[in-house]
């Protein structure tokens, strides 16, 4: 094969007045990892959406050397009546020489294929009962299992912890060892700068540079994308109020024995691996969750940000003001009310949107989950529940929405953010709860918590090992001193 795996040229993408994507040049090259990067709306998803088929550009040209293309798109909407291994599958079946499903076979190559990325989902449950990152897993077992020689990757870790994209990295550079190239969309750059050989900067549909990772740092992608630095945000201390939620011996299908309290004024984190529990302690506090034993008290009624906000979250049906305001503040509607309240909410946390009235199924990803965080905060609720509330955020709207975690925290709200971003965790709360296989393997307040402590914890690997504590040196003496000789004599 000579030249680039894929080349586009002047891509342009319009969507009515809006330039999604303005004359993008982009090259990716066999057994290359290549990393588009960029804030909500940057063009990042059109850009692969493009380079898939499934966007036909206005302007512009695109070569591709290969047919055997995957595509793992941002959103995970998979049918909640197929099998994991029936969907890995999908089109895919294998079939006796009479035509019969080869179903044994296809489940231990579907466990097989999970197992390569670190999911523990059996083959045979259905997707519907999965949570969230697991149906990303199955996803992007989907698109391994094929060895395709292109493959695009959109935000796949925004909801997977660090164990599991640590599986998927291992997976995505045995690829390309093989001679596959991978485009890489995501808004973690620490993860960007490990995994990939080359960085384009995306910025309002235009490119704005393309560069080796090793030459480039987070401090200058940030630049980049944004324009700005961004501040430094510092660790302030609350005073703590009275609890506004209890949680006693709780057991639910995956969690036992949990007890936690929250008080007012308070940030107090839930870490944990897949599966760990995290997102069923929210569920089971807001009602979506039966419980098995236990009880839990809410003084004050909870705003809640699902994890899963194509099929908890939004509604497709209904635009950006609609979803902002379900349910609505009165029994009779007052869409112009709304709408004002809903073009403050946009201005506020700069969602990029035509209108206040769009589809909602028109924004990015990011910008969708801006609506949902707008539908918590915009009652200033005193009972605040957040999973994963910056999946799918660029770093410039991650350090906006951060400010307003600690605002509410400031007003004497109390929250419970479940995240599987450690450095999140780190930056935000007061303490971490650390689960494990849907118990508390530990809780720290944030003095005594770091990454790898944690990892330690949620992991069951051993804990770090303290530094060793070496005596100081001594002191060289200067040339031609005599202290500590021997007398002449």
């Amino acid at each position: 094969m000579t030249g680039p795996l894929v080349e586009v040229r002047d891509i342009e993408v319009r969507y009515g007045a809006t330039i999604a994507l303005d004359r993008v040049d982009l090259q990716l090259h066999a057994g290359e990892v290549h990393a588009v990067v960029g804030e909500n709306g940057a063009g990042k998803s059109t850009l692969l959406r493009v380079i898939a088929g499934a966007v036909r550009p206005n302007a512009g040209s695109q070569q591709t050397q290969t047919a055997r293309v995957e595509w793992v798109p941002q959103e995970t909407q998979l049918p909640d009546d197929l099998t994991a291994a029936e969907w890995i599958f999908l089109g895919r079946e294998w079939r006796t020489r009479f035509g019969w499903l080869r179903r044994r076979a296809m489940e231990g190559a579907a466990a097989a294929a999970l197992q390569a990325i670190g999911c523990d989902a059996a083959p045979g449950a259905r997707l519907g009962t999965l949570p969230l990152p697991q149906r990303k897993q199955v996803q992007l077992a989907r698109a391994l299992r094929s060895t395709p020689e292109l493959l695009l990757l959109d935000e796949p870790t925004a909801v997977l912890g660090a164990a599991e994209t640590q599986q998927l990295f291992a997976a995505v550079r045995a690829l390309t060892e093989r001679g596959a190239g991978v485009l890489y969309v995501s808004h973690q750059l620490d993860e960007v700068l490990r995994i990939a050989d080359r960085i384009t900067v995306l910025r309002d549909g235009r490119r704005v540079s393309t560069d080796p990772a090793p030459a480039v740092d987070t401090a200058t992608l940030v630049h980049r994308m944004v324009g700005r630095d961004l501040p430094p945000h510092l660790q302030t201390d609350r005073a703590l109020g009275a609890p506004l939620v209890r949680l006693a011996d709780v057991a639910t299908a995956h969690v036992r024995d949990l007890s936690l309290t929250v008080h007012r004024g308070e940030v107090v984190g839930l870490a944990g691996l897949v599966g760990a529990g995290r997102s069923e302690v929210l569920e089971a506090i807001v009602g979506l969750r039966p419980l098995r034993a236990g009880r839990i008290e809410c003084t004050a009624p909870p705003a809640y940000v699902p994890e899963d906000r194509g099929s908890k979250g939004l509604i497709s049906a209904f635009g950006l003001r609609e979803n902002m305001f379900v349910p609505a503040d009165d029994w009779r509607l007052r869409p112009n009310a709304e709408r004002a309240a809903a073009a403050q909410w946009v201005e506020r946390l700069a969602i990029r949107t035509r209108g206040v009235d769009t589809s909602i199924d028109s924004l990015s990803g990011g910008n969708q989950q801006k609506v949902l965080l707008a539908r918590a905060l915009r009652h200033e609720p005193e009972l605040l529940l957040l999973d994963e509330p910056t999946a799918g955020i660029d770093v410039g709207a991650k350090a906006e929405i951060h400010e307003l975690i600690r605002q509410r925290a400031a007003a004497g709200s109390a929250i419970l953010l479940a995240s599987s971003d450690l450095s999140e965790l780190l930056l935000l709360c007061d303490r971490i709860v650390a689960l494990r296989l849907g118990a508390v393997a530990d809780t720290l307040a944030i003095a005594d918590a770091n990454e790898p402590r944690l990892a330690a914890l949620i992991t069951g690997a051993p804990p770090p090992a303290p530094r060793p504590h070496w005596p100081a040196p001594r002191r060289a003496r200067p040339r031609g001193s005599r202290a500590g000789r021997a007398p002449a004599r």
